[in-house]
């Protein structure tokens, strides 16, 4: 059963045109004790259209935002695009840890700040290689997706 992961529309564009190369994750509150688990190698990417804003992302960045609209999938049905595979996943515990990943992603120093700081200091770094899926799979939306987490099951 393919996995899922739950990400910012704007990242996952960040993404798939090789503008980022990592993700930065904490969990999801829903996920047990609120921590983020990277227990998966290989995931589909799964735009999610909540939380972000032009302040989330870097000024250079903020062009993701164009047109983001467009790549919402109809009401009721979910879209993937993408896959992205694990070349290497670490936690992170001091923000001068996070420093080398600067130029690797797209989100403001405010939002990167708050997610390490969230709970407890602590973010997970994912280097992340991501691949076009051969066509788009497009599958009705599940209840089951909904709510923060970052791992959904695909049937």
């Amino acid at each position: 059963m393919p996995m899922a992961f739950k990400e910012w529309a704007a990242i996952c564009r960040a993404l798939a045109t090789r503008r980022q190369d990592v993700i930065l994750r904490k969990g999801g509150i829903v996920e047990p004790g609120g921590a983020f688990r990277p227990e998966h190698a290989s995931f589909w990417l799964m735009p999610t259209f909540l939380h972000q804003s032009p302040e989330s992302l870097i000024p250079e960045a903020r062009d993701l935002l164009d047109g983001i609209d467009d790549d919402r999938p109809p009401e009721g049905t979910v879209v993937f695009r993408h896959m992205a595979t694990v070349r290497e996943a670490r936690r992170v515990l001091t923000m001068e840890h996070l420093a080398p990943y600067r130029n690797r992603h797209v989100w403001s120093d405010a939002v990167v700040a708050e997610r390490f700081h969230r709970w407890k200091d602590e973010l997970y770094v994912l280097e992340v290689e991501v691949t076009p899926l051969p066509s788009p799979v497009s599958l009705p939306w599940n209840e089951a997706y909904g709510g923060c987490r970052s791992w959904v099951e695909i049937p």
